[in-house]
């Protein structure tokens, strides 16, 4: 893959690709945290029935913690790199992406006793974060990059994605913002 001077003059992906396959991933991101937060906000508001997934524990832990991740890796994103802000947010989020992967493997929601096709992503995640973090610490900023959006756009955008599905907890939820009745 080619690659140009980035920022401070570390070497990173293809500057188009970047700026690319950035705005792909914060935009992605941005609309997966805000329909997230609207549906909740609006259940919440309304008074509104909470779907029975929404009692378990587990999916619960979840949901926060993907809410919590969400925004602070578009700001991961957006911000500055290579400063110490970057590289103590960057713990804080491969740690919430962690706890996302691991507390989905509580989650049986799609196969009632098993593991479903949207766990894939959660094993990906759990093999992408050491990665990232050893490509980070070892300079390996292309690969570090990559792997970052890598990650947000499939673990964040495509598996944020799928769970606003209409027979799932918050597809009911994101059904219920046009359902005013």
């Amino acid at each position: 893959m080619n690659s140009l001077k980035g920022v401070n003059g570390v070497r990173g992906l293809n500057g188009a690709l970047r700026q690319s396959a950035t705005a792909l991933a914060v935009a992605g991101s941005a609309g997966v945290f805000l329909l997230a937060c609207a549906a909740l906000l609006n259940a919440a508001l309304r008074g509104a029935p909470i779907p029975a997934a929404l009692h378990d524990g587990a999916v619960v832990a979840h949901v926060l913690a993907v809410c919590l991740a969400l925004p602070l890796g578009i700001a991961q994103l957006v911000l500055p790199k290579g400063t110490l802000r970057h590289r103590t947010l960057g713990y804080v989020w491969c740690a919430l992406m962690v706890a996302t992967a691991l507390l989905s493997f509580a989650i049986h929601e799609i196969n009632p006793g098993g593991l479903s096709p949207i766990h894939f992503f959660s094993v990906v995640t759990l093999l992408s974060v050491p990665l990232i973090i050893l490509n980070a610490r070892a300079g390996r900023v292309a690969q570090h990059q990559r792997g970052v959006l890598i990650l947000v756009v499939s673990a964040l955008v495509i598996a944020g994605s799928f769970t606003f599905l209409p027979n799932r907890a918050l597809g009911h939820l994101v059904l219920a913002l046009w359902n005013r009745s």
